[in-house]
């Protein structure tokens, strides 16, 4: 199987992904009712600095036209023609210092910005900082913030990393956190971002969480209408693992409801019904939310032996990315063809 092995060694770790920014002063505390912070937008310049390939580009598909792109960590961008063309956006003004920054947008102008702390060992703490827009960047509120033991605020709390930002609406939307000794947990909020509750995922059929690593990771929460979907990920005892999981209740409660094929495969939710596993030539769909599963003849391919992570913004329009290059679909997953990577150096 393509590919396993180079998510193995991904999820074998309880650091988030991506690298960790060392800080000499420790991150500024700040109150998550402070107002919005305007952000001036970049202005054009005739040489811009352009970021080097390979990257990162972590995507927030919002709908069928409108896409978001948040490239090297640090750059984030927004196109409303499905990656055509795009314009750079502004971030919030800190950065944080230990999780990968992430995007989750719902459309071409609301969206949220989450970043983290640097983590204690094994994930037993970190920080987190959840910022939102709702003018598509211009101004960045904080609306969530927790930095040491008993500081958490909106009801985050500090015990273990965070990390898989998501939003279904301008209302309801999901934070991960995981460590190397506890069964994972889904933060869900229901008013923005303003208040958050948390729910433990529970262990599925054949899998008890044990402390050393033999836990699970969850991944994006993905909804369609009253439906959400969750995977859930492990490489505890050198064997990969996933599942995946639904709620019928916001995410208050998680059961567990099916096992995919390939393990090393990322799941990619199309509809509630219809998902998918992509991999060169070995690609797998299932019609009937993971009961069955048949070889699906799509053309995706690409020249990294990296797991792809992929995003949909309706049943036809989806996004993949590894190492920051980004293909795009438009038939549902069938057929894929390479976009530009906003804001890098491209070859040629």
């Amino acid at each position: 199987m393509v590919l396993a092995g180079v998510l193995l060694a991904t999820l074998s770790t309880c650091t988030p992904r991506g690298p960790l920014v060392a800080h000499s002063n420790p991150p500024p505390t700040l109150s998550p009712s402070a107002s919005a912070v305007p952000v001036p937008t970049p202005s054009p310049s005739p040489t811009p600095t352009l970021i080097p390939m390979p990257t990162t580009a972590q995507l927030s598909a919002s709908s069928n036209d409108v896409v978001w792109a948040l490239v090297a960590g640090g750059a984030l961008f927004r196109s409303t023609d499905r990656g055509d063309t795009w314009e750079q956006r502004p971030l919030p003004p800190y950065s944080g210092g230990g999780a990968p920054a992430e995007v989750a947008f719902t459309d071409a102008q609301n969206g949220w910005y989450s970043t983290g702390g640097v983590p204690e060992t094994q994930c037993n703490g970190a920080g987190e900082q959840v910022w939102r827009t709702t003018d598509g960047g211009a101004s960045w509120q904080l609306v969530a913030a927790v930095s040491a033991p008993g500081s958490g605020s909106a009801g985050i709390g500090y015990a273990q990393c965070k990390q898989g930002l998501s939003f279904l609406d301008p209302a309801h939307g999901f934070v991960d956190a995981w460590d190397d000794n506890h069964q994972p947990t889904i933060y869900r909020t229901s008013d923005g971002g303003q208040t958050w509750q948390g729910t433990t995922l529970p262990d599925p059929p054949g899998f008890t969480t044990q402390t050393g690593g033999f836990v699970l990771r969850a991944g994006l929460v993905r909804g369609f209408a009253s439906s959400l979907f969750v995977p859930a990920y492990s490489s505890a005892g050198g064997s990969l693992r996933l599942y995946v999981y639904s709620s019928a209740d916001g995410g208050a409660t998680w059961t567990y409801v099916a096992t995919p094929p390939n393990p090393g495969d990322p799941i990619a939710f199309v509809s509630a019904t219809r998902w998918l596993q992509l991999e060169p030539g070995q690609s797998l769909e299932t019609t009937d939310a993971g009961k069955t599963w048949h070889t699906y003849l799509s053309d995706y391919s690409q020249a990294a032996p990296i797991a792809p992570e992929v995003v949909f913004g309706d049943q036809l329009v989806g996004y993949a990315t590894v190492r920051g290059e980004i293909q795009r679909t438009t038939d549902g997953g069938l057929h894929w063809s390479y976009i530009e990577t906003p804001g890098t150096l491209q070859p040629g």
